[in-house]
């Protein structure tokens, strides 16, 4: 009899389980539904949502594995560079530094989902259906600080400047001797990144909207462009980070 009742609760357990298509944790808050959802339908029910300022507002996805492959894959690849350095060298301890920093990072799968109650509610494009999964939505008050981080002598926070382009922020600090003297990424609050020409030659005039962060890479000549890609695999990470 006990046996019967025991598969019976786990038969109820299951199916309460099953019933649960859909969660969202917001500020701690666990928000479930039993049917695929939209966005709008998630953020009507949320307390405590921003009223104008959304662009901070980002959708992660829990359990994606695949995230911290692209991880691994990129220690594995810094890990092989390291190796070919002397270890007294610069480059072995700038390789090394950013070893550790990727190692670091809290990672959650970041969707290429614009969140926004209004334009959710008005726009069907930007109102998309989950089906399944749990998900994790962050909202973070305007900032007024740009963050400078990658190959610069101290990862610092400038005062946002409505009149200052990227170049003018990293002109305003002091870069490592192995950085990136011709791109930087601009890594933007909506989770955009853009990879721009910072250089004479090649400069674009691109002004970051408050709260961004501009990764300055390593030098792709100093390892026979074989930095290169590794720095726009880094930079995409970059954007998972919570």
């Amino acid at each position: 009899m006990l046996r019967v009742f025991c598969m019976l609760l786990g038969l109820l357990s299951c199916s309460a389980i099953a019933d649960i298509a859909v969660s969202f944790n917001v500020a701690g808050q666990i928000y479930t539904f039993d049917r695929p959802v939209r966005l709008a339908t998630v953020l009507s029910i949320v307390e405590h949502k921003p009223t104008q300022y959304w662009a901070n507002a980002a959708v992660y996805q829990l359990n994606a594995p695949e995230i911290e492959q692209q991880r691994a894959d990129i220690l594995q690849q810094l890990a092989t560079l390291i190796r070919e350095q002397s270890k007294d060298s610069p480059e072995y301890r700038q390789l090394a530094a950013l070893y550790q920093e990727v190692g670091s990072w809290q990672l959650m799968r970041r969707l290429n989902v614009i969140v926004d109650y209004d334009q959710a509610r008005l726009n069907p494009g930007l109102n998309p259906q989950f089906n399944t999964g749990e998900y994790y939505i962050r909202f973070k008050e305007r900032s007024q600080v740009i963050r400078l981080s990658g190959m610069v002598e101290q990862a610092t926070a400038l005062p946002f400047n409505t009149r200052y382009t990227v170049t003018d922020y990293i002109d305003d600090i002091r870069v490592a001797a192995n950085a990136h003297r011709d791109i930087a990424y601009l890594l933007e609050p909506d989770g955009d990144v853009k990879k721009l020409g910072i250089a004479y030659w090649n400069r674009q005039h691109v002004k970051p909207m408050p709260g961004s962060e501009i990764f300055i890479p390593l030098q792709d000549e100093l390892f026979f462009d074989r930095i290169g890609p590794l720095n726009d695999k880094i930079a995409q990470l970059m954007m998972h980070r919570m």
